[in-house]
């Protein structure tokens, strides 16, 4: 009697094993799916402070490379090198064209 009721219980069953297993199987999926969503989020956060310390970083580099652009502290740094300013036979100016050099008196315009 028990066998004949489990033969016609049998799909019912069957179909209520597959629907709990796919509810596991959601469930799963779902904890994965959050798991995966706190972690990019860290990484989220990190890639973010991290930009900020780049753009920082930019910044300052922009403020040096301008300070040290100036002429004002090129020229003392040069004349300590022993630099100093071409003399007039010394001016080679170039064509644009892609003609031959030619010598160019100080001061002089072309």
């Amino acid at each position: 009697m028990l066998n004949s009721r489990l033969r016609r219980s049998g799909p019912l069953f069957y179909a209520l094993l597959a629907l709990a297993l796919g509810a596991i199987a959601a469930s799963g999926v779902l904890v994965y799916v959050r798991t995966r969503l706190t972690s990019l989020r860290y990484e989220l956060g990190r890639h973010v402070e991290q930009e900020h310390a780049l753009q920082l970083e930019v910044e300052r580099l922009r403020v040096e490379t301008a300070a040290l652009e100036a002429p004002e502290r090129i020229e003392p740094r040069a004349r300590t090198l022993g630099l100093s300013y071409p003399k007039p036979e010394q001016v080679v100016a170039i064509d644009e064209t892609g003609g031959a050099p030619h010598a160019v008196a100080a001061g002089s315009a072309r």
